[in-house]
């Protein structure tokens, strides 16, 4: 083999195998399965002001009179299927959130029941056997290093919640 033909040979060999390291390095472990891509949530319209749902959450939860702290990241499919992942701190929960609106009084208790409860719905093992409500620490963790990595970090000091609106 001649000497050009060895060196373009090692180039394609390192290229591939840095191609592999960027898919690998893509999505490590996740709670969640098939995405394509990430985006940063106030690039989207429907999630520029998280601020004012992650208050909603908050004082529906009654966890207005403390500071709380927020990673958001949002993740595409390639389907069409896009939300947020939002990992709330000091509750220790992963919940999704569709964007403005989405997290409605009367839904807020959907939202919370289908979110990740990290302290209780994580455990030690390869998968999750089959259960929708389970994750394991390998993929809760992945998910939670890939919003430390990727996503925009968010604080909500303590606040009073306005009245609720009395229908007439």
């Amino acid at each position: 083999m001649s000497k050009y033909s060895w060196k373009r040979l090692m180039g394609m060999s390192l290229l591939v195998a840095s191609l592999d390291l960027v898919a690998a390095e893509g999505f490590g472990p996740s709670i969640y399965s098939g995405m394509n891509a990430r985006f940063d949530p106030v690039a989207e319209a429907r999630y520029r002001q998280p601020e004012a749902e992650l208050r909603l959450l908050l004082a529906y939860q009654k966890a207005n009179t403390a500071t709380n702290h927020f990673c958001l990241l949002g993740y595409r499919w390639d389907y069409g299927l896009e939300f947020v992942s939002v990992h709330w701190r000091e509750a220790q929960m992963i919940l999704r959130w569709h964007g403005e609106g989405d997290w409605v009084e009367d839904f807020l208790s959907a939202v919370v029941s289908d979110g990740v409860d990290l302290q209780t719905g994580v455990i030690d093992a390869e998968d999750s056997r089959g259960s929708t409500f389970l994750v394991t620490r390998r993929n809760a963790e992945g998910t939670l290093e890939d919003c430390r990595r990727h996503g925009r970090e968010y604080v909500i000091e303590p606040f009073t919640p306005p009245p609720p609106v009395k229908e007439e």
